[in-house]
């Protein structure tokens, strides 16, 4: 179960990542608001896509465009999309907006955000990190009969759409 410790160490990283991200976009969408918290949320986007992907086994690119990685570089190349019918594709649908919130966004903070729009994306983000979080430690529980965290046919019965 070695080669499985290492396999995973990034993952976790990532998701641990996410997590202080997350907590990042939390304090600053207290009152008040402060819009930067779009950032930490792409970020936060990010990671836990980058989690998956790389349990999917597919190269992370340095891309920030949420839309890419789900569906991947038109024309082909890297990245390559995600697998038809993986859960996660739909689960990150509707936070590709958050892209615009990468980078350039820190310095001309445009465009403009709508700050209960940000709380309703914190709150998905938080779910689906909490559903990645939450497969990994069942995976490490019973690790024989689960070697993949994230696996589509183990998370299909804790869909969002079914809480």
């Amino acid at each position: 179960m070695a080669g499985d410790d290492s396999r995973k160490k990034p993952i976790r990283k990532r998701l641990d990542a996410a997590a202080l991200d997350l907590n990042a976009a939390s304090r600053l969408l207290e009152e008040p608001a402060n819009v930067l918290a779009a950032n930490h949320l792409q970020q936060a986007a990010e990671k836990i896509l980058g989690a998956v992907r790389l349990d999917r086994g597919l190269i992370n690119t340095k891309d920030h465009d949420l839309a890419m990685l789900i569906d991947g570089r038109s024309g082909g190349g890297e990245p390559l999309p995600l697998p038809d019918g993986d859960p996660w594709r739909n689960r990150l649908a509707g936070y590709e907006k958050l892209s615009l919130y990468a980078t350039a966004f820190r310095y001309s903070l445009s465009p403009t955000l709508q700050i209960d729009e940000l709380r309703d994306m914190f709150k998905g983000l938080a779910e689906l990190h909490k559903i990645a979080v939450g497969v990994e430690t069942r995976v490490d529980h019973d690790a024989t009969v689960f070697p993949q965290m994230l696996r589509p046919d183990l998370v299909d019965c804790w869909s969002l759409d079914s809480r």
